[in-house]
């Protein structure tokens, strides 16, 4: 049993998404949970069906974000934030919502629950509709809280990279630099409607008729 609860900068910003991100998507229902940051084989995160935590008199699940996808894009990690969110969920309420060997296969009672929560699903041909990337309403809710300024840096072991690591470089970081978004943004020339997508479109405003163009 894991007794002390310990967070770096990056898992203290990630806690704070986490609880607006369940105020947003899941009217604050989910329980605090322990953020951590370990390198994930295989995989962007994932959250333990246990409360493996003890905090003071609570138990509390683990939600991991792989420390080795924290240059992702800030969509990408909210996405894959929210997608633990969406099991810890499905765990609260008593879905079962994996199956097969180890639990890997997310089944259609996960697919409902992360659609209905601000994510678009896809199908993995082993592991079920498991491929989630950030719905427009995740999308709107970051560029509400001004996230897509944030960027995240990997917590580095000098034992991971020894005679490779740069000056300057330590422990996991959070700053405000601007990085280039996963997203785009369309506005509409006559009404000034604007749009976001997550990938390059062709794309015309249904009030206007007219080609909504890329903004600057």
């Amino acid at each position: 049993m894991k007794k002390t609860v310990k967070t770096s900068r990056v898992a203290g910003q990630l806690e704070k998404m986490y609880r607006l991100l369940n105020a947003r998507f899941f009217n604050g229902e989910l329980p605090e949970v322990v953020i951590s940051l370990k390198k994930t084989v295989g995989a962007y995160g994932h959250f333990t069906c246990s409360k493996v935590w003890q905090a003071g008199d609570e138990r509390r699940y683990e939600i991991n974000i792989s420390s080795a996808t924290l240059s992702r894009p800030i969509e990408d990690t909210c996405s894959t934030l929210l997608h633990e969110m969406c099991h810890c969920l499905a765990a609260e309420k008593g879905i079962k919502d994996t199956s097969g060997s180890g639990n890997f296969y997310h089944n259609r009672k996960y697919k409902e629950i992360a659609e209905s929560h601000g994510l678009c699903v896809e199908k993995h041909p082993k592991y079920g509709w498991t491929i989630t990337s950030p719905g427009l309403p995740l999308l709107d809710f970051i560029e509400e809280q001004g996230w897509q300024d944030l960027q995240m840096c990997e917590a580095v072991s000098l034992w991971d990279v020894i005679g490779t690591l740069p000056k300057g470089a330590g422990n996991g970081t959070v700053t405000k630099t601007k990085k280039p978004s996963s997203t785009r943004k369309y506005i509409c020339p006559c009404c000034h409607q604007s749009v976001r997508a997550t990938k390059a479109v062709n794309i015309i405003c249904g009030d206007c008729m007219e080609k909504m163009e890329p903004a600057e």
